[in-house]
């Protein structure tokens, strides 16, 4: 049986293959986060399904996004397995943007506020896009209260908040590449990354609020995306 042109492109369009797409996403999204902190604890599958009690072949098959959605039985003993917080492997969580984190708190040398868990990703971004032409992080930020801001904040601050320690015991950088680490620190040695207020009032000063009519202390255009590129 072959398909034309025409046919893929309304296959692509229907609904139930976006559903399928977004699923398939998602299962390898959760597939790289189990790859990565496995790498992170130096074990192999076989190793982690020792651990888990978890079938070596099922690891496999998980980590390569081919098992389907796991239930939450499977997500606890990963969880315990992988000694890290059941949040880590929320979809709203992308692991280039925890190593993003992990290397901006060594950099810090100490825990951060809600604002510059929100703002110092924001420059960042800004400073990939200036530089990659793409963005690094999974937020897509809105004009809010107090600037730039992603609910999916939240997630990642949970995961990090555990009295100055990491969320994450250890790391390894598998997806923030040398590359993007030696950039990002070039960028945080270019704003005040201890101080959440002057990153705030710093915010309003780049061009995607700027372009958006705002300025700091108004009410304007609340809610709206920030267009980064």
């Amino acid at each position: 049986m072959s398909f034309t042109i025409k046919d893929l492109q309304k296959l692509a369009s229907s609904e139930k293959y976006k559903e399928f797409s977004k699923n398939h996403h998602i299962l390898l999204n959760l597939g790289e986060k189990i790859y990565s902190r496995r790498k992170d604890l130096g074990l192999t599958q076989a190793e982690l399904g020792k651990k888990s009690g978890i079938p070596q072949n099922k690891i496999s098959l998980l980590e390569s996004g081919n098992y389907g959605e796991p239930g939450r039985e499977i997500i606890e003993k990963l969880s315990t397995a992988l000694q890290i917080e059941i949040d880590y492997f929320n979809d709203s969580i992308s692991r280039k943007t925890v190593e993003l984190y992990n290397y901006i708190l060594s950099k810090s040398k100490k825990s951060l506020g809600i604002m510059q868990f929100m703002k110092i990703p924001y420059f960042v971004d800004l400073g990939f896009i200036e530089n990659k032409r793409e963005q690094l992080t999974n937020f897509s930020y809105i004009r809010w209260n107090y600037g730039p801001f992603d609910k999916k904040v939240y997630d990642y601050q949970k995961l990090f908040s555990f009295e100055n320690e990491l969320g994450i015991k250890d790391i390894k950088f598998i997806y923030l590449s040398i590359e993007d680490q030696k950039l990002t620190e070039n960028i945080l040695q270019n704003i005040p990354i201890l101080n959440g207020e002057k990153l705030k009032k710093l915010s309003y000063e780049t061009y995607p609020m700027k372009n958006l009519g705002v300025s700091y202390g108004d009410n304007k255009h609340m809610g709206e995306l920030l267009i980064l590129k």
